[in-house]
């Protein structure tokens, strides 16, 4: 084999390895930026559903312990009261 089909040979198998990585790569790029934005999609969705929960969570909170606030000044009246 002379040099120049020596150089043609590894010429040829260069490009076709350089195609096939190419190829890839953008496959790659693409699967791995609709992964990432599933990722991005889903987390979303989980910070409004936790930001629901905890909202919900603050206004039973709020009101258990508006309550307990009302029945402690109630009691407190009370005991006001038979103090007089």
């Amino acid at each position: 084999m002379t040099f120049l089909e020596l150089f043609t040979l590894f010429a040829s198998a260069v490009t076709i390895f350089a195609l096939i990585v190419g190829i890839f790569s953008v496959y790659n790029g693409r699967m791995t930026r609709r992964e990432i934005t599933a990722v991005i999609r889903e987390t979303q969705e989980l910070i409004a559903r936790e930001t629901e929960t905890t909202r919900q969570f603050i206004r039973e909170t709020h009101e258990a312990s508006r309550l307990i606030l009302q029945r402690i000044t109630e009691i407190l009246a009370r005991i006001d009261e038979r103090v007089r």
